[in-house]
């Protein structure tokens, strides 16, 4: 029965070897800088297309920023925090209530990223 087994077992690990590597469908690949480059000032634009938005110049007026400072900020974010805020938005619900309450969620963490690197 044991003999079975390990016969069973080593059948199985070879065949997972040779069949497993040509079944995944990802890639991996280098990227080129200029790629790279272009993800992140996608990202940064859809920030800025996001603060451009009326309702967020209304909160952000409310909050006391106006549309200039909040174009500097988004401008000096770094890369991983533009990226940060990038996904936010894309998980975003296309319309409702929701739509509010993530609105405020990420223009506090704006005003969040932007105040801790004004003290540092």
């Amino acid at each position: 029965m044991t003999a079975f087994f390990k016969r069973f077992i080593c059948r199985l690990v070879i065949l997972s070897s040779i069949v497993l590597p040509y079944s995944a469908n990802t890639q991996a690949a280098m990227i080129g800088t200029g790629q790279a480059i272009a993800n992140v000032e996608a990202q940064r634009a859809k920030v800025k297309d996001f603060v451009a938005r009326a309702d967020a110049q209304r909160k952000l007026a409310a909050l006391g920023v106006g549309a200039a400072a909040a174009g500097e900020r988004v401008n000096a974010l770094t890369d991983d925090e533009a990226q940060l805020i990038a996904g936010r938005i894309d998980t975003l619900p296309a319309g409702g209530v929701g739509t509010e309450v993530a609105l405020a969620i990420i223009l506090i963490l704006l005003l969040v990223i932007f105040l801790f690197d004004r003290r540092h």
